[in-house]
């Protein structure tokens, strides 16, 4: 049984609203925005972004819950209390921007990733691979009364993909041209890249997880500083390169192995960097050159992937958190000398905003019928409609 007419959904503008939490869990993303199909091209035009801040509480729990062993009750709980976040989030971003939320036709949330092993893993006579992001559909779309669209990573991994990255869809179909190789960056808590060759159709892109972004460096600065992030860089700045230290990281399989690939905290974990902490701590290491090391470490895991694996890229677009990072910034463009480096602010996409206008593209998609995955990036057996949906 049909429950969503697709031809009835794309048959008008859609105010659709995207929620990102990612690795960092520093703030919960919001936007709304309206899509809609002209000359068979999607169109959309942002109204509202706006960021909500996470009780510390609730950041706790999720760290917890990511780096220990928990009961399944804080799992519970979590699930729940994200929903009602991630709702009130939404009243007060559109209430600050005086947009009325009943003009919101749907909700599309990423959901809080706890877990992601896209590899396989034996388990009774079953080789299982999994993802796991928590946040409640179902309450979600009782508290706000919407449609709402999540989940969006299981399908694909049903299908032998990876479940990531999914943002290369809207990068396809919003930042590749005609005339240029492009990489589309973006620098979360992990950072992907997305290569779009000049004038390529959806099946020649490629896109996958490169390696850490701000979650060593996030790390570092709350361990040593007790801050919540490198402001532009500053204590980087200030530090040297731990040569050890760089070398190790420099061999992490995971950087240079072959796409289609994807990570998290499970490989970037509280106890990799802990274990990586005190081997290299000594007298001569001050704590800002484990930030310098980190960050320099991000730019060159970033940079080695695009050597690798982009041909002759002109441009690199980069969004997230890290873009923020001026001197990391300048370390990617030392790092490769002759590309074109912007935001995609230039774009008009706001790189802060980016990922969840993506996934409320992926909700219009998904209300639309329309296939959300690649599987030229995913490695998944063939598109699919992503995500589950919840109705009120």
């Amino acid at each position: 049984m049909e429950l969503i007419n697709h031809k009835e959904w794309l048959s008008k503008p859609r105010f659709v609203c995207g929620i990102m939490t990612g690795t960092s869990v520093d703030a919960i993303d919001v936007v709304v925005a309206s899509f809609s199909i002209f000359n068979d091209r999607h169109e959309f035009e942002i109204t509202v972004t706006g960021n909500y801040e996470i009780p510390e509480e609730i950041r706790k729990l999720i760290f917890k819950i990511m780096s220990e062993p928990v009961h399944v009750s804080e799992i519970s709980i979590l699930n729940f209390a994200l929903s009602q976040l991630y709702a009130d989030a939404v009243k007060e971003v559109c209430n600050k921007s005086g947009f009325p939320i009943d003009k919101i036709d749907a909700v599309g949330i990423h959901g809080q990733t706890l877990w992601h092993e896209p590899q396989d893993r034996e388990i009774a006579y079953y080789s299982i691979s999994s993802t796991f992001q928590v946040a409640s559909v179902s309450a979600l779309t009782k508290i706000l009364n919407k449609i709402v669209v999540g989940d969006f990573r299981a399908a694909d991994i049903a299908l032998g993909g990876q479940g990531a990255p999914l943002v290369p869809i809207f990068d396809y179909e919003y930042l590749s041209d005609v005339n240029e190789n492009r990489v589309v960056l973006n620098i979360g808590g992990i950072s992907n890249i997305t290569l779009l060759p000049a004038g390529c159709k959806k099946v020649d892109v490629k896109a996958f997880d490169t390696g850490p972004g701000n979650v060593f460096i996030d790390m570092a600065v709350q361990n040593f500083f007790n801050l919540k992030f490198d402001k532009n860089g500053e204590i980087a700045k200030s530090g040297e390169i731990i040569p050890g230290l760089m070398n190790k990281l420099k061999s992490i399989p995971f950087i240079t192995k072959k796409p289609p690939k994807s990570t998290g905290r499970e490989l970037f974990s509280k106890e990799y960097f802990d274990n990586l902490s005190n081997e290299f701590r000594n007298n001569k290491s001050g704590n800002e050159d484990f930030i310098r090391t980190f960050t320099e470490f991000t730019s060159w895991s970033i940079a080695e992937n695009i050597r690798l694996y982009a041909k002759n890229p002109h441009r690199l677009i980069v969004s997230g958190g890290g873009s923020d990072n001026t001197f990391l910034m300048e370390l990617l463009e030392i790092e490769l000398p002759g590309i074109q480096i912007e935001k995609s602010d230039k774009f008009g996409i706001p790189s802060d905003y980016k990922e969840a206008l993506c996934f409320a593209y992926l909700t219009y998609l998904t209300l639309g019928g329309l296939p959300g995955n690649i599987p030229s990036v995913t490695g998944a057996s063939k598109e699919t409609n992503l995500g589950i949906i919840a109705i009120p």
